[in-house]
């Protein structure tokens, strides 16, 4: 097993004051440390409080939500009781097992917490005296149904027991009652463990043994670039916790209407997902070495276009292929920080968004790429109907990568996607020889996608490829027209669309995805963070012009902002603080691709300058 190293973005364990949340009770987002069992997700704060647990599935009903509501949301908070503390922690090497260690005036303890990744679906907690004696306190208070209920306890079998919701129950094991104190000794333990439906694991230990060797061999069979190393493996642990094993859905985050304007109203939902994340995933994980997980998530839009039919997918799902993803706001929440709606379900599902076509005709490519078998006759006809779909629809408006709800445009990026996905099946076709796809039809069409952009999609005035044609607003999505493939990283368009991103959209070294305002309305209201992806967008941009060091630069910006834990939300601040639902996985996706692209960039410089040298 490989050592563990300090990341090079600061120590794992900084230690942390006792106050570690505001008069309100909310902590930071980037406070969270994050645990998964590749089903659900929960989110453990720095002072040793779960604020977020969603079960049995990433989308389901929150049984805590803290993290939204400190007092209606439910949360479970283990730590010393009635002394001041601070706090350090890291993951286990290699694991998304998370170890918090307070310490206090009389003693020092460690609280290990990770989700059981057995059959039963279980949040466990080991509670390590390690020097001296603490009194700690257990204050276990679910609100199943996001905090619409307040259970009873009652107690049966020695276990205390209470209702879930959908008719299932929770079991708490390891104290007698719903709020305990207990004392700790150098070399005492103490364990406790809630389970949906039945009792936990019967052995603690050996459930944290099973917790530490699932990940920790998931784990070994990473690629890892040398540089940011670290931050990778964090990325790809993150991806692989973020992907419902049932059915190789990855959700865009485990949370939900954590805002990306602290008191705005641009709160969604993201604990579905996304097709249009699949090619970036696919990208991702091919670069770490793990195509299982690619396959998966192909399988599951396989089963979606088997249940739904391709001519009627949307751009996204619930993690099951659910269709209907009505958008409700709970009013009774107050939203983290007071940042209201709190959605569930996500409207966006029923927008058209023609990217989605090049998206995901580009995962099926990629996928293509990594075997050296032809594609299968099911993914040949996922393929076809990208591009078939693409010729026929590419000249619409759409609502485009943002799911802006302003109104349909064309956007320049759509388009640009729909000639990826027609070039993606011409080159199947010649790789494959696959005789019945439409070529001649799919040729005519990119060629005339391609005169389109760039008669109307680029603007003299900011010499630059812009958002939407008729508008001088700029994009951050145009940095990735080299990427897919649509203009030469040697271009002059492309590095003047680069020059004029950075000129308009920076702040404070990170990146907009567009300014908002009248040139670029998306029918909503308040401001909102930068957006890590296209910070790291520009990154790979500024590679693929040989703009090494300032490529590092943005890229060592963007991680210093992550948490210590090596986790990245949506958005950032100007001056670094995270917004947006967590942890995201777009963030982490285009974090490892930015990061392998740098390590073999920096390698070239290295072998260049030792040629030149000799």
């Amino acid at each position: 097993m490989r050592e563990a190293k300090t990341p090079f973005w600061g120590a794992v364990s900084q230690a942390r004051s006792a106050r570690m949340r505001d008069h309100a009770g909310f902590c930071d987002i980037a406070d969270y440390g994050f645990l998964s069992d590749c089903r659900s997700a929960a989110l453990v704060s720095s002072d040793g409080q779960v604020d977020w647990l969603c079960w049995p599935r990433f989308d389901s009903p929150s049984i805590f939500a803290a993290i939204l509501d400190p007092d209606r949301g439910g949360s479970w908070r283990i730590a010393p009781a009635g002394l001041r503390f601070s706090s350090s922690r890291r993951y286990l090497p290699h694991t998304n097992v998370l170890e918090t260690t307070f310490r206090c005036a009389t003693g020092t303890v460690i609280v290990t917490d990770w989700l059981h990744t057995g059959a039963r679906q279980a949040l466990c907690r080991l509670v390590s005296c390690v020097e001296g004696h603490v009194r700690m306190i257990s204050v276990c208070d679910p609100r199943p149904g996001y905090g619409q209920t307040v259970p009873s306890w009652g107690s049966r079998l020695g276990w205390l027991v209470c209702d879930a919701h959908d008719g299932q129950m929770l079991v708490l094991d390891g104290q007698s009652s719903a709020s305990e104190q207990f004392e700790l000794r150098a070399g005492e333990q103490r364990a406790f463990s809630l389970c949906l439906g039945r009792p936990g694991p019967s052995d603690i230990t050996d459930s944290l043994h099973r917790a530490i060797t699932y990940w920790s061999e998931w784990a070994s069979g990473l690629r890892l670039p040398d540089y940011a190393s670290e931050l990778v493996e964090r990325s790809a642990l993150t991806l692989k916790g973020l992907q419902y094993k049932p059915t190789g859905a990855i959700v865009a985050a485990a949370t939900t209407s954590l805002p990306e304007d602290v008191g705005g109203e641009r709160n969604w939902d993201y604990r579905y997902s996304w097709l249009r994340d699949a090619s970036w995933t696919l990208h991702a994980l091919r670069q770490v070495h793990r195509h299982e997980e690619a396959g998966s998530y192909l399988d599951w839009l396989k089963a979606i276009v088997m249940r739904h039919g391709a001519l009627h997918l949307q751009i996204m799902y619930g993690i099951g292929g659910e269709a209907d993803l009505e958008e409700l706001t709970l009013d009774h929440l107050r939203g983290w920080r007071d940042s209201r709606p709190v959605r569930i379900g996500n409207g966006a599902a029923g927008q058209r968004q023609l990217d989605v076509y090049g998206e995901l005709a580009d995962a099926i490519w990629l996928h293509r790429c990594a075997s050296r078998r032809p594609l299968g006759p099911h993914r040949a006809r996922l393929l076809a109907w990208c591009a078939d779909q693409a010729a026929a629809s590419w000249r619409l408006p759409d609502e485009g990568i943002w799911e802006v709800r302003g109104g349909a445009r064309h956007f320049t990026y759509s388009k640009v996607m729909c000639w990826v996905a027609l070039d993606r099946a011409i080159r199947a076709a010649r790789k494959d020889r696959i005789s019945w796809f439409d070529v001649g039809r799919y040729k005519r069409e990119r060629d005339a996608i391609r005169a389109e952009v760039e008669r109307r999609g680029w603007s003299e005035a900011k010499r630059a490829f812009v958002q939407a044609y008729g508008s001088d607003a700029l994009d951050a999505s145009a940095l990735l027209l080299a990427q897919v493939g649509f203009l030469r990283p040697d271009d002059p368009r492309f590095a003047s669309t680069v020059a004029a991103i950075e000129r308009e959209l920076t702040r404070g070294g990170l990146v907009d995805r567009y300014r908002i305002g009248d040139a670029a309305d998306d029918g909503l209201s308040g401001e909102e963070g930068t957006f890590s992806i296209c910070a790291l967008w520009l990154c790979q941009a500024l590679v693929s012009l040989g703009e090494i060091d300032r490529a590092r630069e943005v890229f060592e910006r963007v991680t210093s902002c992550a948490s210590d834990l090596g986790l990245l939300s949506e958005e950032l601040t100007p001056d670094g603080l995270q917004l947006g639902n967590f942890p995201q996985a777009f963030s982490h996706i285009s974090l490892i691709v930015a990061a392998f692209a740098l390590d073999q960039a920096l390698k070239r410089r290295g072998a260049l300058t030792e040629a030149t040298s000799a």
